[in-house]
């Protein structure tokens, strides 16, 4: 008798030990915040600081996901914006440039020009060597770089700083005490290193006489601003925290319109027979066109509604 109570008592403090030890996912989650806690000291990352960050390998040791949890009512206003305002932009910026692109016109004379060459070759020449594979860790580094510079420079352009910054093979961040939506998803728009190439031709041409600079620097552009599409393309499905922080669908259509307005800048500034204006002047009738026909067909369905 005096065995079987002790096994009983033992038996009683095993399953008490057992209902006070935590469950499986409150263990999970008690590990992760330890895990958080232990690299943010290592990293050294003070209060009220955010990590901005380039490829989500990286950007995981660094951020958790309640950091860019978006409450109900902001996220439905965010998609209402992006489906309503910006999907529509975008696609009226789409038709313009199909529009003047297709024009038979243009079609004799820009495709034929030594700008259209030139920044196609270097075009071409990206391309290429993005998928043969060859020095890809260099570029991938390279391209890390000038995502993480762009954080900085907009973080110093909105009057912030900057605490810590990485870059490496394996992703990039930087430590910055102010954070919005111009500081996150600018370097998915800004070609970073086509406004450093094109910097440092001003300086160099202020100095001396480049021979072919214009053929060259076409190339140059080219080679730039095909790299960081394809760079930025490639990276953009990589679960993105920069994406994330203000919403995944709204900051990818800034990012396509940015990058259509960026696209139909540089096509303005090649063609001579293409002007800003001109541009500006058949988005506005595009856009005109397309809300008088949705006007029209949201009277007709109206009318279809009241009479049925």
């Amino acid at each position: 008798m005096a065995r079987r109570r002790i096994d009983l008592q033992a038996g009683k403090a095993n399953r008490a030990r057992r209902a006070a030890r935590p469950s499986l996912g409150e263990t999970m989650k008690l590990a992760r915040r330890r895990t958080q806690d232990m690299k943010n000291i290592r990293a050294g990352r003070r209060a009220g600081m955010s990590a901005q960050a380039a490829i989500a390998g990286s950007a995981g040791e660094f951020t958790c996901d309640d950091e860019f949890h978006i409450a109900w009512p902001s996220r439905l206003i965010r998609w209402a914006i992006a489906i309503l305002v910006l999907a529509p932009l975008c696609f009226i910026t789409v038709l313009t440039l199909f529009q003047r692109v297709s024009d038979a016109n243009f079609l004799a004379h820009f495709y034929k020009t030594t700008e259209f060459v030139c920044f196609s070759a270097g075009v071409a020449l990206m391309i290429s060597w993005f998928f043969s594979g060859l020095l890809t860790d260099k570029f991938l580094y390279i391209y890390v770089l000038g995502h993480e510079l762009t954080h900085a420079f907009f973080v110093y352009f909105c009057f912030g700083r900057i605490s810590d910054m990485r870059v490496s093979t394996q992703g990039g961040y930087i430590m910055t005490n102010k954070s919005n939506l111009l500081i996150a998803l600018s370097p998915y728009f800004v070609p970073f290193w086509s406004v450093i190439l094109l910097s440092i031709y001003g300086l160099i041409s202020l100095l001396a006489d480049i021979p072919y600079r214009e053929q060259s620097l076409l190339v140059l552009l080219g080679a730039s601003w095909c790299f960081h599409m394809v760079w930025t393309i490639w990276m953009i499905p990589k679960d993105q925290p920069d994406l994330k922080e203000h919403g995944t669908l709204f900051s990818l259509m800034i990012i396509v319109f940015c990058n259509l307005l960026l696209l139909a800048a540089m096509l303005c500034a090649a063609s001579p027979e293409l002007t800003f204006k001109g541009f500006a002047f058949n988005w506005a009738n595009i856009a005109w066109d397309l809300a008088e026909a949705g006007i029209g067909q949201a009277k007709v369905i109206a009318r279809q509604l009241m009479n049925g």
